[in-house]
C-alpha cells in the first residue's frame, strides 16, 4: 500500500489496482484533479481491506479482477464494514451483467477502463462532491 501524501485530515479516496503502472497513473492523475484529497493505492483484497480500515477512504476505486478477490465481492464487504463508503468498480471487462453485479453489491457506478481517459474525473468528481481543479496541465 502506498500512500502519496500522509495527511489524515484530508479527505482520502483508495485505488485498488493490481497492475502497478494503472494504479500509479491513477493516483497522479487523481491527485493533479483533486489535490486536496489524500490518494492511496492498494494492490490486492487485503491491502484494500486494511487501508480502508486504517483510513476510511470516502472513495474506492475498485479493480474487479484482484489476485486474491473479485473486486464486485469486496465491494459488497467493505459497504458491509462501512456504509457510507463510495465505491466504483473499474473494470477491463465491459458489459451489462459486470455492470448490474457491481451496482447489486453497492458500487455507486461501474466504468470500464477503455473509458478512464474521458469518465474518471467526472465520476470521481461525483462520488465525492468535490469539481475538479480547473487547471490540470491540458490544453
Amino acid at each position: 500500500m502506498t500512500n502519496n501524501t500522509d495527511c489524515r485530515d484530508q479527505k482520502t479516496v483508495l485505488i485498488v489496482e493490481d497492475q502497478p503502472l494503472l494504479r500509479q497513473t491513477m493516483c497522479e492523475f487523481l491527485q493533479d484533479a483533486f489535490p486536496d484529497h489524500n490518494f492511496l493505492d492498494a494492490a490486492d483484497g487485503a491491502s484494500a481491506l486494511q487501508a480502508s480500515n486504517a483510513y476510511r477512504p470516502v472513495l474506492v476505486l475498485m479493480d474487479k479482477c484482484l489476485p486474491d478477490a473479485d473486486g464486485i465481492d469486496l465491494t459488497a464487504r467493505l459497504k458491509a464494514l462501512y456504509p457510507t463508503i463510495q465505491v466504483i468498480v473499474v473494470s477491463y471487462r465491459s458489459g451489462e451483467v459486470y455492470e448490474q453485479r457491481a451496482l447489486a453489491a453497492g458500487a455507486r457506478a461501474y466504468l470500464a477502463k477503455d473509458r478512464l481517459a474521458t469518465d474518471l474525473i467526472s465520476e470521481v468528481a461525483a462520488a465525492i462532491g468535490v469539481a475538479p481543479a480547473t487547471d490540470m496541465g491540458t490544453s
